[in-house]
């Protein structure tokens, strides 16, 4: 069987491609939802490009 190497966090975002500060660049700051509690709505959220919505919150009744 093959050995495998325990990776520590900074190995695994590289790996898996984590989003980081320079991935989040330019990308809004606040959460995300429909209601009085967030700072923008699920139509903002889902016009969002796909690297900056993985950079915010979100509840879950704006994923589709």
């Amino acid at each position: 069987m093959k050995n495998l190497k325990k990776l520590n966090r900074k190995e695994l975002e590289k790996v898996n491609g984590a989003a980081g500060p320079t991935r989040c660049a330019g990308c809004p700051r606040g959460t995300f939802g429909d209601g009085p509690g967030y700072q923008y709505s699920c139509a903002a959220y889902n016009g969002l490009p796909d690297n900056c919505k993985m950079c915010v919150l979100v509840s879950i009744e704006c994923v589709e």
